[in-house]
């Protein structure tokens, strides 16, 4: 009798073992697997989702404090993470809580602008500068985004005149044609000027259109054509092109040579 029931215990406990080991070893292929993959889903970083930093537009300067001269030029400056799908840069001054100048628009998101300080400006210390991204009502960019100076700036009374004069060729000179001449100039006219209009001028009259809308540098490469005449009535005139004739740089400004200067063939 006791064998008996030793044999069926026995039995028993080989079942118990037998189906403990297989049910381990399913325990182990499910939750071992799911480990493993999510040890390779952590690894390789597909579960994490990227988070963009918030864009943002941020007047540096002028911000407050500052003190300008009218006529002389200040140099804007903006920090952004914007990206380049905005049409570019609106940027106003204010005066209180009203516009009071446009200072530039389409300028672009390179985060400075050089601005020449209007003449005609009242002096005060109530003036702050508003920039503005420029986008396709808001659908651009995230939005469109803009900040003003933190505080207040003032413009003295003290007015720098705007300027520009033609320094070469200025008159006397003998210039071969088919030759390349740097015709120079200086100005305080700073960005706010659509580029220089440079004419050649023979006598009294426009002999000829040597560059529209070239860059205020200061220095403008000249080839000379085959085309002209040799002669000695040679000016240069240029003047600065600006909005409307006058809204900007206190209007248009231009100089022209002194005196004749002369052009022969080589």
């Amino acid at each position: 009798m006791d064998l008996a029931n030793d044999k069926k215990f026995y039995s028993l406990l080989v079942s118990f073992t037998w189906y403990s080991i297989r049910i381990l070893f399913l325990c182990f292929l499910i939750f071992g697997c799911d480990h493993s993959l999510n040890s390779e889903k952590k690894e390789s970083g597909s579960d994490d989702i990227p988070v963009p930093d918030p864009l943002y537009l941020d007047v540096e300067y002028p911000n407050g404090g500052e003190i300008f001269d009218p006529g002389s030029i200040v140099p804007i400056q903006w920090v952004s993470n914007l990206d380049t799908c905005e049409w570019g840069m609106r940027i106003v001054l204010y005066k209180g809580i009203n516009e009071e100048e446009l200072v530039h628009v389409n300028t672009p998101n390179t985060g400075i602008f050089q601005w020449y300080v209007n003449t005609e400006l009242a002096s005060g210390g109530s003036y702050r500068i508003w920039i503005e991204s420029l986008c396709d009502k808001g659908v651009y960019c995230g939005g469109c985004f803009g900040d003003f100076s933190d505080s207040v700036f003032v413009l003295t009374d003290n007015i720098v005149e705007p300027y520009l004069q033609l320094l070469y060729p200025n008159g006397g000179e003998v210039l071969i044609i088919g030759s390349q001449v740097d015709i120079l100039w200086e100005s305080n006219l700073g960005d706010c000027s659509w580029g220089m209009d440079i004419i050649l001028v023979k006598g009294n009259d426009s002999y000829l259109s040597i560059n529209y809308g070239a860059t205020d540098t200061g220095i403008y490469q000249w080839q000379i054509p085959s085309t002209i005449e040799t002669a000695d009535d040679y000016k240069i005139f240029i003047e600065s092109l600006c909005y409307g004739g006058g809204s900007y740089c206190d209007g248009c400004h231009g100089d022209e040579s002194d005196d004749s200067f002369s052009v022969v063939d080589n």
